[in-house]
């Protein structure tokens, strides 16, 4: 599969392409106008709304742009520069990711069309673009090969702090807010950085697998 074409939305050129993406699969706004709006309405407090999803139940949902009926996300693909690539079973032509910003905020939308080759992108969060379009073309060529063809069932997920454990009042304070959520599944295993700076580990990409950062 050829490298994902990617640009930023409030740009002549992101405009163009998202108007091509529409004219493949116009119920890609509906998808991009549900994401803009729930993280606009999301609390000050530190967890996002995917990310309390994620973990209630190791799936964020979002409305189809098939059917316009709320699908789940599967298993997710993490970059060397905490971008990650989330995908959809009963989507699969889309891939959702969250990049850059302090607490990594959904901000790119994916659509890939493996029959031609070509992954287009659109980028509506930070505009810096470079190390997102590198983990991009990591992302695509993982999800291109027989290993990752197929979405199986969720087995396992991790959370990805970024801040030492050592940081005592951020741990508290994250500890605190992920006790108060609802458990509906087994716990998501946590992992933090080991001093500031650090990059985390990425050794959790595999397929029915989901890791995400906080």
């Amino acid at each position: 599969m050829e490298a994902a074409r990617i640009e930023h939305i409030d740009t002549p050129e992101g405009r163009i392409l998202w108007r091509e993406m529409l004219g493949v699969l116009p119920g890609l706004r509906a998808v991009l106008n549900f994401v803009a709006d729930k993280q606009a309405a999301s609390p000050s407090d530190r967890l996002l709304w995917y990310q309390k999803e994620l973990f209630e139940r190791w799936f964020f949902r979002i409305p189809s742009p098939h059917t316009g009926c709320m699908i789940h996300s599967g298993d997710s693909w993490m970059g060397r520069h905490q971008s990650t690539f989330f995908r959809f079973p009963e989507a699969s032509d889309i891939v959702l990711a969250s990049y850059g910003g302090e607490d990594f905020p959904l901000g790119a939308l994916f659509l890939a069309k493996p029959s031609l080759g070509t992954v287009s992108g659109v980028a509506f969060g930070s505009r810096t673009l470079s190390l997102l379009i590198e983990d991009a073309a990591s992302a695509f060529q993982a999800f291109s090969t027989p290993s990752w063809h197929e979405m199986p069932v969720l087995s396992s997920a991790t959370a990805i702090a970024g801040f030492p454990q050592s940081d005592d009042a951020k741990t508290q304070l994250l500890v605190q807010e992920v006790a108060a959520l609802k458990v509906w599944r087994a716990p998501v295993a946590l992992s933090f950085q080991h001093a500031p700076g650090d990059r985390p580990c990425f050794s959790d990409n595999r397929a029915g697998h989901v890791s995400f950062c906080l």
